[in-house]
């Protein structure tokens, strides 16, 4: 019976010595990620500390892609970590936030959103009316649902989705009525699916400018530019400028098709088109052992503003 009774007992503490062993690993290996998390996270703000005085030492009269900033950095070592870094220009991008100012829609910018959701072909997908429409009644302060688009001397009726729409939905929530402070908002917009901001996402920004850098535009944003440039011209802008940098309009007169160029130096005269870009998101991504942290930063480079900040 004693034999039985020290048996017992010696089970017992083989068992707690193990589960004692165990929680001592685990405490072991949470403080070591949490150690490396930390780690990795600081190395990624060093990142955007880099990628934002690169683009301080950036001086030139324009900003195109085969600049230094637009290089960006993968996988680069750091001691026991590594780190990449991408700097992406937004001016390139249409500003969501220039297509309505207070209650009023911007009739330059609703005319290139329309004209941008065309050129991305998600008639599959959405009615590029009613996303424009949508996305109108999403930034603006009124509450009337906005009834059509104007575009190329046609108004397209559309029925748009004010506060009423969004009640309605389960679990309601309101319309914002106001600017967008991340573009992952556009997914609570009506007609905005997962699929439609994949196709989207690449071409829009915060900004609330309407000038867009001719220099890193991409095809469909320089088609949405105005109803001139059309594939064609903007195919031969895109290869031009892989060849020379833009660094005044006056370069393109002889390159692209005469309306085009009167079009596209009509809109620079107006400061609806530039050379340059302010606005830039720096993402920064770095892992050290089992830790890791991606970050995420909107700057204006104008005055080396940091005006977003996001960590994943």
């Amino acid at each position: 019976m004693a034999l039985l009774v020290v048996l017992a007992i010696v089970a017992l503490l083989t068992s707690l010595l193990t589960e004692l062993a165990f929680s001592t690993l685990v405490d072991l290996r949470l403080t070591e990620t949490f150690r490396d998390t930390t780690r990795a996270y600081y190395l990624a703000r060093g990142g955007i500390t880099a990628g934002r005085m690169i683009l301080q030492d950036d001086r030139n009269h324009y900003d195109g892609l085969e600049e230094l900033w637009s290089q960006g950095v993968i996988n680069y070592p750091v001691h026991d970590g590594f780190i990449t870094v991408r700097i992406i220009d937004q001016d390139g991008k249409l500003g969501i936030n220039a297509l309505v100012s207070g209650n009023t829609p911007d009739t330059l910018m609703v005319d290139r959103f329309y004209r941008l959701f065309v050129a991305l072909e998600l008639d599959d997908l959405a009615d590029p009316a009613e996303l424009t429409a949508n996305l109108i009644d999403w930034l603006d302060s009124g509450n009337s649902p906005y009834t059509q688009i104007l575009t190329g001397g046609l108004a397209i009726p559309v029925s748009g989705a004010e506060d009423a729409y969004y009640q309605g939905l389960s679990p309601p929530y309101p319309v914002k009525n106001g600017r967008l402070d991340t573009l992952d908002e556009l997914s609570l917009i009506k007609g905005f699916t997962p699929e439609v901001l994949r196709r989207i996402l690449p071409h829009v920004g915060l900004h609330d400018l309407p000038a867009v850098n001719i220099n890193t535009a991409s095809g469909a944003v320089l088609k949405a530019l105005d109803p001139l440039v059309d594939e064609a011209v903007a195919a031969t802008l895109i290869a031009y400028r892989q060849e020379t940098p833009i660094e005044e309009l006056a370069q393109l007169d002889g390159v692209i098709p005469p309306g085009a160029y009167s079009a596209i130096k009509s809109l620079g005269n107006l400061e609806q088109l530039g050379l340059r870009s302010r606005r830039y998101r720096i993402e920064a991504e770095a892992e050290v052992n089992d830790g890791r942290r991606r970050l995420q930063a909107e700057v204006d480079k104008q005055g080396n503003r940091l005006l977003l900040l996001k960590v994943n």
